[in-house]
């Protein structure tokens, strides 16, 4: 239990010193990385569909393979997840697994209906907690903006993505654990920057 409050309080050191860094002006350590917004479409399935893809990391643009791969520490976003009365959820990765075992800190924000070309910057606060178990609820038609951080070392790296949920569905209506999200997203690959168009 202390060990992974002490593995907590380090991450939150770590990146409220990236945010001291931003605060600086020039100083901002990632000045030299090329700002860069990759995007495109995906589908994505609940968590409680065996051998289907259930989570997605934004840096690589790719799903996660729950049960069917090995998952790194440093890899994944957010999963697909349901609350117990049945709501559909996007949940930080790092709270799926053991406390403490990932890297990847996310916090989410529905921005609501808002078309997703509108959203040239995303917001610097207002994010869910990245500890927060229950996520953040699933709605077709919504934006949603992400705040990653990820320990890589003594600077933290942020970064900020967009997504909207273009379809919420279900594979099998007779299994009402096959939902499925499909939505098109934007990631900005030079932290701290947060716009997310081109």
């Amino acid at each position: 239990m202390i060990a992974n409050r002490k593995t907590h309080g380090r991450g939150l050191a770590l990146a409220l010193a990236a945010l001291a860094l931003t605060a600086c002006g020039d100083e901002n350590p990632f000045r030299n990385t090329t700002p860069q917004v990759v995007s495109g479409e995906a589908q994505i399935w609940e968590l409680g569909l065996p051998a289907f893809p259930s989570g997605w990391d934004f840096p690589t643009g790719q799903r996660l393979f729950i049960g069917t791969d090995e998952i790194g520490s440093s890899t994944g976003t957010f999963v697909l997840d349901a609350r117990n009365e049945g709501t559909l959820v996007f949940r930080p990765f790092s709270t799926f697994l053991a406390p403490g075992l990932s890297g990847v800190r996310t916090g989410i924000i529905d921005l609501g209906t808002v078309p997703f070309e509108s959203i040239e910057e995303v917001p610097e606060s207002g994010y869910s907690d990245v500890n927060d178990p229950t996520g953040v609820a699933v709605q077709q038609g919504h934006v949603y903006a992400f705040r990653i951080t990820r320990q890589q070392g003594q600077i933290v790296p942020i970064n900020y993505a967009k997504l909207e949920v273009i379809q919420v569905g279900s594979e099998f209506p007779e299994e009402p654990r096959s939902r499925f999200v499909r939505f098109r997203w934007a990631y900005q690959v030079q932290p701290l920057n947060r716009r997310v168009v081109e």
